[in-house]
């Protein structure tokens, strides 16, 4: 029966994850499959063409309106050239586009257009909705199209990675703790591309996923957590009425006795492999992120012993280590009971609404190899706790210097991924990792879009982290608002998911602000004069930053007022409550290394919040 119910389980939870990808065998019965036989018959005999048959995956891009209506997308990569198709209902465009977060913005985009069937247009999307075409080289090739009773058919191709600066290069995305490609799609029945209500979709997608199973994409995934794991636990709010108030924190705390029964018998060690979101449905808009943390028990929520093990904000749908990595569970006094911190955001206070989300960890018996853990930088503490960010374009920037590392690390650790986490008024953000003065590694989010990717995954391989090393997390706001806990408030974190874990004295490696303690982070801020200033790359002409290239405004998103008589009190904030500076103790400056990590760990453990992690993995 455990066994039935597991794997019913991650069937789901792979279908809402990466959407139907399928091995492009005979994806004809599940693809448009409300459409009639005789509507569908320029698609068939498509498929049958022996241009069809060459493709390795295809995937179909359903509308959120109609899932039975979309776009099949099939795929073939062949040494360094991508070649794709695509298959719509429309009489007048289609386009598809290599999304940098899953949305619109930052996307690379194809289209077709009737009017004129043997060309195709490269382009591009910034900050707003506006398709630029790219004029540093057109990097389509049309292979062939169809036009016919209502369908739209193409075949091109592309270098993986053209080196133009209006594109988005194809990276790996194989492995499984890796980030996806994001994938976006619209059509239309105009004769120019125009607005396309719900013409639309997205997903994300292996492009390069093993090809020789001839069934969903997402069986690779299924497979391994069938293989690997011995089972799932959940720990989920039990229809808890969200409050109507603006911004909440709920706490829902499990203990190990209250979910060994879900564990099918008394087991004190496990390890935790995978993590994906129980989201309601219903109560979706109301959930703005939540946080999952291993603690000593429910009775004694020690803030010195909290550790994140996972985190969800919109756009993650999941999260699955390498086969040699794991957080354990359960193993001593300090991780006896998870606890979810969700975050609720109700800027329009409705009332009577019940949420049932959550998280499902997926757990092995026996230990990994490595223990995974959780670095956070930038500003993870709140330390800019009521700060003001100014108007038009700002850049915030942290430093981390090497005595951090120096501190923590007694040896390398290897970065599994990244996260980075901004709210809406973030428009660019990025963290580098610095040795011997020089930038050895930099994640970057061109162009930030909360509503996508609220926790920002790029494409990367893993890294090492030595001793030593520095770091800079970057932030971008436009038109921002003040740093504080809210939805409509700013933040700017770095997650970095690394193994094997390291503490000193107790503590989770972290490097925060502000600095009244060696380990600390400097700050700066900056007005800047415009979008050439943000050091994008992506839009760009040619290989540089932005010169003679004017770029528009991107609209002001419309936001809630605040409501400051539903605030929080006191009584309600989130584990990272931000430090109050009149509370950290006055240190001297260090005169050795004994004293620093002496003045170190005074500092700490006066912290009202040390230990805390916030959103995201």
């Amino acid at each position: 029966m455990m066994t039935s119910l597991l794997l019913l389980s991650i069937l789901l939870f792979i279908s809402a994850l990466f959407h139907k990808a399928v091995a492009a065998a005979d994806p004809s019965a599940s693809f448009f499959s409300t459409t009639s036989s005789a509507e569908k018959e320029p698609f068939t005999a498509w498929l049958a063409t022996d241009n069809a048959s060459l493709y390795d995956l295809s995937t179909f891009l359903s509308t959120t309106a109609d899932p039975t209506k979309g776009m099949a997308t099939f795929w073939k990569v062949n040494g360094d050239t991508f070649h794709l198709a695509f298959a719509t209902m429309a009489t007048g465009w289609a386009a598809f586009g290599i999304a940098e977060a899953g949305g619109m913005f930052g996307a690379d985009i194809v289209s077709f257009s009737t009017a004129n069937p043997d060309v195709l247009v490269d382009g591009y999307i910034l900050d707003d909705r506006q398709v630029r075409v790219d004029n540093n080289s057109q990097d389509w090739t049309l292979i062939s199209s169809v036009v016919e009773d209502g369908w739209i058919i193409v075949e091109a191709t592309r270098k993986i990675t053209t080196g133009d600066t209006q594109d988005n290069a194809l990276k790996n995305d194989k492995e499984l703790w890796g980030a996806p490609t994001r994938l976006i799609a619209a059509w239309g029945d105009t004769e120019e591309m125009s607005y396309h209500g719900d013409n639309r979709s997205s997903s994300s997608v292996r492009i390069f996923a093993d090809p020789s199973s001839n069934s969903l994409e997402s069986d690779a995934v299924v497979n391994a957590l069938e293989k690997n794991s011995d089972g799932y636990f959940d720990v989920v709010n039990g229809a808890y009425e969200i409050p109507a108030r603006e911004t909440y924190y709920e706490y829902i705390c499990k203990s190990y006795d209250e979910l060994k029964e879900q564990f099918g018998g008394d087991m004190t060690d496990i390890t935790m492999i995978a993590a994906t979101p129980i989201i309601t449905e219903e109560t979706r808009q109301f959930v703005h992120h939540f946080i999952a943390m291993a603690i000593p028990s429910c009775d004694n929520q020690d803030r010195f012993k909290r550790e994140q093990i996972y985190g969800w904000a919109p756009g993650d749908v999941g999260m699955v280590l390498p086969d040699d990595v794991g957080f354990p569970m359960f193993d001593t006094e300090d991780n006896q009971a998870i606890m979810i911190e969700i975050h609720y955001n109700n800027p329009k206070l409705i009332s009577g609404m019940e949420d049932s989300s959550g998280v499902r960890f997926y757990y092995t018996n026996a230990p990994r190899l490595h223990d995974a853990a959780i670095l956070m930088l930038g500003d993870p503490m709140l330390g800019l706790y009521g700060v003001a960010i100014n108007d038009g374009l700002t850049m915030h920037e942290f430093s981390c210097p090497g005595e951090c590392s120096s501190l923590f690390l007694d040896e390398p650790v290897t970065v599994i991924s990244e996260k980075l986490h901004m709210h809406k008024t973030g428009v660019r953000m990025v963290n580098e990792a610095i040795r011997g003065g020089e930038v050895f590694h930099t994640a970057t989010v061109e162009i930030f879009d909360f509503e996508q990717q609220g926790g920002f995954q790029p494409q990367q391989d893993s890294y090492q982290l030595q001793a030593g090393d520095k770091f800079r997390t970057t932030c971008y706001y436009k038109d921002g608002t003040v740093f504080k806990e809210g939805s409509q408030d700013e933040m700017c974190i770095a997650f970095l998911l690394y193994y094997p874990r390291k503490k000193f004295a107790g503590i989770p490696f972290v490097c925060p602000y502000p600095g009244r303690f060696p380990c600390a982070e400097e700050y700066v801020s900056t007005d800047l004069n415009g979008y050439e200033d943000l050091g994008r790359v992506f839009g760009t002409s040619g290989n540089g930053p932005l010169s003679n290239v004017t770029l528009p405004q991107p609209p002001v998103t419309s936001m809630e007022p605040l409501t400051p008589s539903n605030s929080n009190t006191g009584e309600n904030k989130p584990a990272y409550a931000p430090i109050s500076t009149d509370e950290a103790p006055e240190t001297e400056n260090p005169t050795s290394k004994a004293e620093s990590t002496k003045k170190y760990c005074l500092f700490v453990i006066t912290l009202s919040s040390a230990a805390m992690f916030i959103t995201l993995v």
